[in-house]
């Protein structure tokens, strides 16, 4: 097999994947810092012993292991941020692989040339699987340089395997990514599909401990042969071949599919109304396109609309589930108290909780992961790529040199996009917090209407100060600054920023520029209602916003 196909795959992910690559490098080196930490805690070693596993696992701990770096690293890095990270990456580089260019017309463009389907799929394909690689590689090869440095004690034959699992889990994913596609034809149903799967799976094996109906269905999901048993202390095992067997089955799946899927540009730009129809016949309402074409913010609107509900939905079931995990632990509080207090503070500030004790309230245990941890991620993802997706693709691909051409300016286009990915940001949060409502109503957690409104509020101006910091960048570098991704490095510098001012008296007075403090601050965002600071917030997107609408007036867009 030629690799023309592949290398332009390669490069079309390069930037994408160092990215992801240099965020997988600063989780793995923050928590080679904080385990010795946890190590020499004498209360937390003691009280271990003694603590429910149930409790744990709701954590996603493994309590026979924790006081090991491998325990650590699978409870903090394996079991989590590693996984969202590279599922995340996989999943959307596979739906623009194959989806993305057939909704383009670029796959008709290139399927024309003298080549078969099948190769230009698995080319495809193998340029997702060795970029998800890559970025495996470099993890590791980050915890191998750690590994001596805070006297880890790691093997490399388990840092390899662990590795390994953790590839083919991606690999697994982003072949279903592509089942999801190829039958579909649309790459957000693709994402979609994968997305609500890999999170249900996590789920199962998450609180299976929790929940005794979901033993029985356990063994058979992916995260359960991707973490049990641990292969960053046992090496390969069967998990790796059920893993390979079912990524095998998905992308020949996904590959029968593509060879007999009918990939027609027209069907894709003339109206659905007019296919077919008979000469003559009156048309009863105007195409979907016309209506596209009012405007900016309503074409941003409807690229957005399908990614809006995955989004909001995973986010929403998350904040069900911790809803519904917290009467189990309320009955333990004890228990859930003597955790906090052993565990050192360094740990909960690396997920921006600067006051641990407020967990063992239920606004404390939701926040920390709805609204502290995986939330936060989230949406300010959702919220860079809206803009990276309705401002700095379309300046690249050369489609903002067309919109410009029609008798509009400048000015209204931007704004017009900027409200867009304002309005798809408000709709997901929306969906978050009616999700928080149902639960607080459900669970009886008496947080009250007014909290969750608030912490909802915070939540999104955090994605939305980010979002507009992404559109100053690309109003000031263009396309090719990698507006993007100096985001994503600003973002998480603060992140840590707002935690370690919280340990260090050196540091501390840095927190305030922190906009990860703006919103956190020193309590959880359900514990507190709409606090001053998210003012801040508000300013700081409104005004990157302001500044890049009147940057992009004077910016020359010639291709």
């Amino acid at each position: 097999m030629t690799s023309a196909i592949l290398g332009k795959s390669l490069r079309d992910r390069r930037r994408g994947a160092m990215g992801y690559g240099l965020g997988l490098v600063a989780l793995a080196v923050w928590l080679g810092v904080l385990f010795p930490v946890m190590r020499e805690s004498e209360d937390f070693i003691s009280f271990m012993d003694n603590l429910p596993s149930q409790m744990m696992a709701t954590f996603g701990i493994d309590s026979a292991t924790f006081l090991s770096a491998a325990g650590f690293l699978t409870s903090y890095l394996y079991s989590l941020f590693a996984p969202v990270l590279i599922l995340f990456f996989v999943i959307n580089a596979a739906a623009s692989e194959i989806m993305a260019e057939e909704r383009d017309g670029l796959m008709d463009m290139l399927l024309s040339n003298p080549v078969s389907r099948t190769r230009v799929f698995l080319e495809k394909a193998a340029g997702v699987g060795v970029a998800a690689l890559a970025l495996v590689a470099v993890l590791t090869a980050a915890l191998v340089v750690v590994n001596p440095i805070f006297d880890l004690s790691l093997s490399v034959k388990g840092l390899l395997a662990v590795g390994l699992s953790l590839w083919l889990l991606g690999l697994l994913f982003g072949a279903l990514t592509l089942v999801a596609g190829t039958f579909s034809g649309r790459s957000v149903v693709a994402g979609g599909v994968a997305g609500s799967i890999a999170f249900l799976a996590w789920f199962i094996t998450g609180f299976a401990d929790l929940y005794s109906p979901l033993e029985n269905i356990k063994g058979a999901s992916p995260f359960t042969w991707y973490q049990e048993p641990q292969p960053l202390t046992e090496g390969v095992t069967a998990g790796h071949l059920w893993l390979a067997i079912t990524a095998v089955v998905l992308l020949a799946s996904a590959t029968f599919l593509f060879r007999r899927r009918d990939i027609a540009t027209e069907r894709a730009v003339l109206p659905a109304s007019r296919v077919g129809r008979r000469p003559g016949k009156r048309r009863r309402r105007s195409p979907r396109a016309v209506w596209l074409l009012t405007g900016s913010f309503r074409k941003t609107i409807w690229d957005r609309r399908r990614s809006v509900w995955g989004w909001g939905g995973g986010l929403g079931l998350l904040t069900l589930v911790m809803f519904s995990a917290w009467p189990a632990l309320a009955a333990d509080a004890e228990a859930l108290a003597g955790l906090i207090t052993s565990l050192p503070r360094e740990v909960f500030a690396m997920f921006g909780m600067s006051n641990p004790e407020a967990i063992v309230t239920a606004a404390g245990f939701i926040s920390s992961r709805t609204y502290q941890a995986i939330g936060p991620i989230l949406i300010v993802m959702f919220a860079v790529r809206g803009v990276s997706m309705a401002m700095v693709r379309e300046e690249d691909s050369g489609v903002f040199d067309l919109l410009l051409a029609v008798p509009t300016s400048t000015r209204r286009i931007i704004a017009g996009k900027a409200l867009g990915v304002v309005f798809s940001t408000v709709v997901v949060v929306a969906i978050l917090t009616v999700a928080a409502l149902l639960g607080d109503s459900v669970w009886e957690t008496e947080l009250g209407i007014g909290r969750i409104l608030a912490a909802g509020a915070g939540l999104g101006l955090l994605g939305l100060f980010f979002g507009g910091l992404t559109m100053a960048i690309w109003a000031v570098g263009g396309s090719a600054f990698g507006a993007a991704r100096i985001t994503a490095v600003v973002a998480m510098a603060t992140f840590l920023l707002n935690g370690l001012g919280a340990l260090s008296d050196v540091m501390e007075p840095l927190r305030v520029i922190s906009p990860f403090y703006w919103y956190f601050g020193d309590a959880p965002p359900l514990a507190k209602g709409f606090e001053p600071t998210y003012y801040l917030l508000l300013a700081g997107a409104v005004l990157t916003g302001w500044l890049a609408v009147n940057l992009m007036e004077r910016r020359d867009l010639t291709v």
